[in-house]
């Protein structure tokens, strides 16, 4: 079953589509003049534009922006440097701009964009062994970044440290794991999950996720500890596959966990649902794995 959105996601969606419909043709100016506007989502979608359009002239702009005094000014500017077309000479010095923006700028937005941003240049790298330069950097960065007093700038700690598999990160990703901050802990979550990184420890931190009111983060720590074939997940599993909602990934997930207990929920799913790829799959693995026993 397909997630369903909220009015209030809906809404953000529909002012987002309203604000890229209102950017997309305007000329360089007209979208420079933007990044002034009062309206900052509106001045962002304008940045989103020129990074889009990119050329000298705005890698240009961004790297003056960021020494502005205004710091929405820096903040777009860290926004357009992380994945506008750049150049090796460009590239190196904006790096460094968004390693300083990082650590020492005074306003949490600035820091945070800083640090996604770097993290996007990390991941948008084709020379491997640059982006592993890169990749030590932003590790580096993160050690200070990690403990940042703003809760949006360590989760973009958290997302940057997805964009490259380093065991190295781990210690880090536990810490944030077990912050006091549940939109940390779901991209910390998303983190390991995308690199698949798996210890003892990490797999307590999920399920000490369980327990989340947010959803998403428990719905992190509940992917995350069924594909680590962790069994104290299984009832989690039970229960949310017996609400009137359920999704696909959780449907899939019971697959790897490899418990046959799980077989008597997918088969009420399956009742209530019909047949679908993922459900099908998993009750064939289950049913073989039953047919061992």
């Amino acid at each position: 079953m397909m997630m369903v959105r909220s009015a209030y996601d809906k809404k953000k969606d529909d002012i987002h589509f309203e604000y890229w419909q209102r950017c997309r043709y305007l000329p360089e100016d007209k979208l420079i003049a933007l990044l002034d506007h009062d309206n900052f989502k509106l001045s962002l979608e304008a940045a989103a534009s020129l990074q889009l359009r990119g050329g000298s002239k705005i890698i240009r702009l961004a790297q003056m922006d960021s020494f502005s005094n205004r710091y929405k000014r820096r903040a777009l500017a860290a926004f357009i440097l992380g994945q506008i077309k750049l150049n090796t000479k460009e590239e190196k010095i904006s790096l460094k701009i968004l390693y300083d923006l990082a650590l020492n700028d005074q306003s949490a937005i600035v820091r945070s964009y800083a640090v996604s941003s770097f993290g996007h240049r990390c991941f948008g790298h084709r020379c491997e062994k640059a982006k592993k330069k890169y990749a030590d950097t932003l590790l580096s960065l993160a050690q200070s970044t990690v403990l940042d007093k703003s809760v949006m700038v360590r989760v973009s700690t958290a997302f940057a440290l997805s964009v490259f598999k380093n065991r190295a990160s781990i210690p880090l990703l536990i810490k944030l794991l077990k912050d006091t901050h549940s939109e940390v802990k779901n991209w910390a979550a998303f983190s390991v999950n995308v690199n698949n990184y798996d210890t003892p420890e990490i797999r307590n931190c999920f399920v000490l996720l369980l327990d989340e009111k947010n959803f998403e983060a428990r719905f992190e720590a509940i992917i995350g500890l069924a594909k680590r074939q962790d069994k104290r997940v299984t009832q989690i599993l039970i229960h949310e596959l017996s609400q009137e909602r359920i999704y696909d990934e959780m449907v899939e997930v019971t697959a790897y966990l490899g418990d046959v207990s799980l077989l008597p929920t997918l088969y009420q799913v399956k009742d209530k649902f019909g047949t679908f790829k993922e459900l099908n799959t998993s009750i064939k693995v289950l049913e073989h794995l039953k047919s061992k026993l």
